[in-house]
């Protein structure tokens, strides 16, 4: 049975700057959460705090109702944590997997049978005797979360589990993580940049944006109604545009008509997919805009407008393309756009990133133990 998670009232600094900052979050037994947001948000400062890698500077953390800086070494190994880079030993990868369990004192024959029943469910086990460092990023990848499967954890922490493979071996190799935790009551919480990849996969996500989380909810919700601008555009939003809501209810871009009405009164953003974007006839009701470029893409084309603001809109291969220098009018598709209160957004130093991935390494030798 996965275990409860909670943080509570959780301020944690680095360099004497504060990288996160969250007053409550719960995760239930069993549940996949994705923390999304983008480098340098504080996602693997996050993961390493419910690791109990780190203590955090205030507030608490707990497993169960026991917090991690009291829990000792039998709350930690209710948890498994998988960095974002394998660093896997330069040995077998039979023997990559049983070193946890080698430590935890699992018998020679019990662990033989955990490590290859983990690379099983990971479609890796035909390279168990094959040197580890020989093998491919998502090679090494499966292994990575074979080695944390094999301890049949309460809790399975990741941390952007498919970051550096090309988007054929991600997909396939979020699919088979998928598989691997379908019959599992697991608790996992994974941390992602990638939208795709917390939609595919969560039960639910939030959104951390400069060390704070904005939003909670299923992907589902979050997709339709993102609470900012931040959120937007970790959701993928290619599209931020300032507006006004005028009296009627009517949003409108520099004057003009969007197609789009809101509840909102004044200056808001308008975040709009780019398959949103809607290009009409240069007399028909909309934005007034000029085609600047037409990009080819994979069943589709990409196309930049500039007018009262620059636009991206996405429109099928099926359809005529827009020539360079046409004069075209836009409106926004209400389904693929959403409405909000316009603010600033807040950013952690890029340089925090780099700081986090250097501590990644020590952070699994310490958490597998």
């Amino acid at each position: 049975m996965g275990a409860r998670l909670s943080v509570r009232t959780v301020r944690h600094t680095r360099g004497g700057r504060e990288v996160l900052r969250v007053d409550s979050l719960d995760v239930t037994p069993g549940e996949h959460l994705c923390v999304l947001g983008p480098n340098g948000a504080g996602k693997t400062t996050l993961l390493r705090l419910l690791a109990g890698v780190e203590k955090p500077d205030h507030g608490q953390v707990c497993v169960d109702g026991v917090r991690t800086t009291a829990g000792g070494v039998d709350l930690r190994r209710q948890l498994a944590y998988a960095a974002q880079q394998p660093a896997l030993l330069s040995t077998s990868v039979r023997r990559n997997v049983e070193l946890p369990l080698r430590w935890r004192k699992v018998s020679r024959r019990r662990r033989g049978h955990l490590a290859l029943a983990a690379l099983e469910r990971l479609g890796v086990a035909h390279l168990a005797d094959r040197p580890a460092r020989a093998l491919s990023g998502g090679e090494q990848q499966r292994v990575n979360l074979a080695r944390a499967l094999a301890l049949d954890p309460a809790v399975l922490l990741l941390d952007e589990p498919a970051a550096g493979l090309d988007a054929a071996s991600r997909s396939a190799f979020l699919a088979d993580l998928d598989r691997a935790l379908a019959d599992r009551a697991t608790t996992v919480v994974q941390v992602s940049h990638r939208s795709e990849e917390a939609f595919r996969l969560a039960d639910r996500v939030v959104v951390l944006v400069g060390g704070r989380l904005h939003q909670s909810g299923s992907p589902e919700a979050l997709n339709r109604g993102p609470v900012d601008t931040d959120v937007a555009a970790v959701l993928g939003y290619e599209n931020l545009v300032d507006a006004e809501v005028s009296p009627d209810g009517a949003v409108r871009v520099g004057g003009q008509y969007t197609g789009l009405t809101s509840a909102l009164a004044g200056p808001v953003t308008v975040g709009v997919f780019a398959n949103g974007v809607r290009l009409g006839w240069w007399d028909s009701p909309g934005l007034p805009a000029q085609v600047r470029r037409v990009t080819p893409g994979p069943g589709h084309r990409s196309v930049q407008l500039q007018g009262a603001v620059p636009l991206v809109a996405r429109l099928p291969s099926t359809r005529p393309a827009p020539v360079v220098g046409d004069r075209v009018t836009v409106t926004f598709d209400p389904a693929l756009t959403a409405v909000m209160p316009r603010h600033r957004s807040v950013e952690l130093p890029r340089q925090l990133t780099t700081v986090c991935s250097m501590l990644e390494s020590e952070a699994t030798t310490r958490a597998l133990r």
